[in-house]
């Protein structure tokens, strides 16, 4: 592979997306140089793109960290990787090879020094959910529902990618869910996995004066034990707050750079709002990659995950260059680009 090419996306500056041929990587002594078979678009590469997020990605391949990859060439000093070997936490995956590792989802991997995850069991299609999958995860265990005796209850605002697979885990943990999405076919998914349903669309002044969503999920629905906040916007993050029983938690894992905290409702009822770091449980100091992976294969007393539900389409790299100019939030729900696929 040395001295070859490979194709590449790269991010030079907000709403600017570029397919270029760059030089392979060469894998060094403890590193593996892995063939990229699937990435996912995730939101976080939406917000890169579009410059609303607080992750900086211009090098070849971006941040593309949802990946599935096989491992073409292994350093002389990495162990327990073999050649053809099918890998997880992969990054820099806009690209056809790559030898970065994503260890947490946004940037530590230099730091923390860690190979890629061996997981011969799982498709490689199945191993690039597993960054999302770990996210829902975590977001489930910060909020500690396990604490709670009798019937839980937990509300999703935002049915992305990650809400939708956290409305299965929780719902797979015995956790009543409702959810709210303005788009139908997200929540007619969660309704599959048995969420009750909303939809914040019907709600226009001229019918019901100022009788909102929220009021329609506490009369339906009841109080709740954990709101898990998935959108990024003031907007439900207020309706976060407003939603959850006093003393329990508001789960924000929505990205925007800069919030605004109602004190007086919060104190009121004394919200406790926690912000889970992507994969990573900060409080524990443990990550969940492998726990994701099992969750994904339906391994280690888990039940399986319905990830192709997921997927809305399969695209080459020259299609995903659109896809980011032209992301579609309305009718999309997970983008699996195919590197090497023409």
């Amino acid at each position: 592979m040395e001295g070859g090419k490979m194709r590449a996306l790269i991010f030079p500056e907000p709403w600017h997306v570029n397919l270029l041929h760059v030089d392979i990587p060469n894998p060094k002594h403890d590193e593996v140089l892995a063939k990229i078979e699937a990435v996912g678009i995730c939101g976080s590469d939406v917000g890169i793109f579009e410059g609303d997020h607080w992750i900086v990605a211009d090098g070849p391949g971006g941040h593309g960290h949802e990946t599935g990859a096989i491992a073409i060439e292994v350093g002389k000093d990495v162990e327990g990787i073999y050649e053809g070997d099918h890998l997880a936490r992969m990054g820099a995956g806009y690209a056809e090879y790559s030898t970065h590792v994503n260890v947490v989802g946004h940037g530590k991997d230099e730091k923390e020094l860690k190979l890629p995850i061996v997981r011969n069991d799982m498709t490689v299609e199945e191993i690039s959910f597993a960054d999302a999958v770990g996210c829902a995860y975590n977001c489930y265990k910060r909020a500690e529902l396990e604490r709670i005796e009798g019937e839980k209850k937990a509300v999703i605002l935002g049915l992305g990618p990650i809400g939708l697979i956290l409305t299965q885990i929780l719902r797979n943990n015995g956790i009543e869910v409702a959810a709210s999405d303005p788009y139908i076919h997200k929540r007619t998914l969660a309704k599959k996995w048995g969420a009750k349903i909303f939809d914040p669309n019907q709600f226009k002044r001229a019918n019901h004066g100022n009788y909102t969503v929220v009021n329609q999920i506490k009369e339906v629905f009841g109080e709740v034990h954990a709101v898990f906040e998935m959108v990024g916007k003031n907007e439900t993050l207020l309706q976060a707050i407003d939603l959850v029983e006093s003393g329990y938690r508001v789960m924000v894992f929505g990205a925007q750079k800069m919030q605004y905290i109602p004190y007086v409702n919060c104190r009121k009822k004394g919200v406790e709002l926690v912000y889970p770091e992507a994969m990573v449980n900060s409080k524990d100091n443990e990550d969940y990659w492998l726990p994701a992976l099992d969750i994904i294969a339906g391994t280690n007393g888990y039940k399986k995950l319905d990830t192709e539900s997921l997927i809305t389409k399969r695209i080459t790299l020259e299609e995903a260059v659109n896809a980011f100019i032209y992301y579609d939030r309305e009718r999309w729900i997970k983008i699996i680009v195919e590197p090497h696929r023409k």
